[in-house]
């Protein structure tokens, strides 16, 4: 039973984060236009206008965005100089150890930017005036695939503490 809710989570929050990565690959290829026509624009009519807003917030929402599907992929850095010499049971202590002080600053993250949101609900940008807490809402909801992900981690580090010899 708790494998099927396990491989059921797994798929799910798979999903969310697959999502969550093509949104902010488009995001990336978006920023990389508005950055074209506002270089190119400056030589031959005139820049476009809100590039730099556009640029930093799409930023931050292409990081916070692509947080769960690298920690699913293993793309964040780690190294394992001591850890890779430990035994299988071992090293899964750790990354118990490891995922939940990871779980326990994602809570803390998510509860001050989600308060940094409700502070800047009558902040808007410069020149383009766009409400500026909800990207900072996209970017708690980030954060928030970002700890599913690592929650997933978490029961997998779990059952290797459990079971060692199952993969």
């Amino acid at each position: 039973m708790l494998m099927k809710f396990l491989t059921n989570f797994e798929k799910f929050v798979g999903f969310l984060n697959a999502i969550s990565s093509k949104i902010a690959a488009f995001l990336l290829f978006m920023m990389m236009i508005v950055t074209f026509s506002d270089v190119t624009g400056r030589f031959l009519w005139r820049p476009v206008t809100g590039t730099y807003e556009l640029t930093y917030l799409w930023l931050a929402l292409i990081v916070f965005l692509s947080l769960g599907y690298t920690q699913q992929k293993k793309g964040h850095i780690s190294v394992g100089v001591f850890i890779d010499k430990l035994s299988i049971r071992a090293q899964a202590i750790v990354d118990v150890i490891t995922y939940t002080i990871m779980l326990i600053l994602l809570a803390l993250m998510s509860w001050q930017t989600y308060s940094y949101a409700n502070q800047m609900s009558n902040s808007v940008t410069g020149d383009l005036k766009l409400p500026v807490n909800v990207f900072v809402l996209v970017c708690a909801v980030g954060i928030l695939l970002f700890a599913l992900t690592v929650i997933l981690d978490f029961f997998k580090a779990i059952r290797k503490v459990v079971h060692p010899n199952e993969s």
